[in-house]
């Protein structure tokens, strides 16, 4: 990911239609697992600037934050999120069964060896502990952002749930999510790669006055996503135990 990135990110993680959606969603799909998990700590793998502070929080557990960027984690403890970890997710430097939750959103796209860290994900879970996947969706929604962030590809929901069960957990829910938004981004980003400009940040594309309806148009979508699993959008959901 390029360094500004991280900067740019943590100023608008609580405002921005799309950090603010993905929470709003999110929540709804943890929220029928959250009693039968066990007592622990909850580990955010690939925490970047604290992108996920406002979700995860609330949950009330102590939280380490792990990222194999300083710049991130520095900008994470000025959040005074969780206890910052500098470490790669591909080796984890945590004991097996440390955490009872394990929360990777948007991580997995950033690392070539995506199935070496579904097993460190694995090893470090309790028994019975839960863990959240989130990954960019359909290898015909890449764009600007997948670039600039150092993607090396999207997932499709099978390719997700594969993954996820070839490192030995048990899917209990895979959907898609960002359903409405999807269609009106895929057509945008075709237009942006016709146009042969240099790849720069999309979160700056649309005026700061259009965060309301697009968020109201994202979160509209949370009592059909946090009861069924819906096969498009632009991100994968997966929620998962420790078998």
């Amino acid at each position: 990911m390029q360094p500004d990135l991280h900067v740019e990110l943590h100023q608008i993680r609580s405002r921005h239609w799309w950090y603010r959606g993905r929470r709003t969603v999110l929540g709804a799909i943890l929220a029928p697992y959250l009693s039968s998990i066990p007592d622990g700590n909850l580990l955010d793998l690939g925490s970047g600037p604290a992108t996920n502070h406002d979700l995860i929080a609330p949950l009330g557990r102590p939280i380490f934050a792990l990222d194999l960027s300083a710049a991130a984690l520095n900008l994470s403890k000025r959040s005074g999120y969780g206890t910052g970890v500098l470490a790669d997710a591909v080796s984890i430097p945590f004991r097996d069964e440390s955490f009872a939750i394990v929360i990777a959103t948007d991580l997995l796209e950033h690392i070539e060896d995506d199935s070496a860290a579904l097993a460190e994900i694995s090893r470090t879970l309790k028994p019975d502990g839960l863990v959240l996947v989130v990954v960019p969706a359909f290898q015909i929604l890449w764009g600007w952002q997948d670039e600039i962030s150092g993607h090396h590809r999207r997932y499709s929901p099978s390719e997700v749930r594969q993954l996820v069960e070839d490192g030995g957990l048990e899917v209990v829910r895979s959907t898609c999510m960002n359903i409405l938004l999807a269609g009106p981004i895929l057509a945008a980003r075709k237009l942006l790669k016709r146009t042969n400009l240099p790849a720069r940040s999309e979160n700056r594309l649309l005026p700061e006055i259009l965060n309301p309806l697009l968020y109201a148009i994202f979160a509209a979508e949370t009592a059909v996503v946090s009861r069924w699993d819906v096969p498009y959008g632009t991100s994968v959901v997966c929620v998962a135990r420790r078998r």
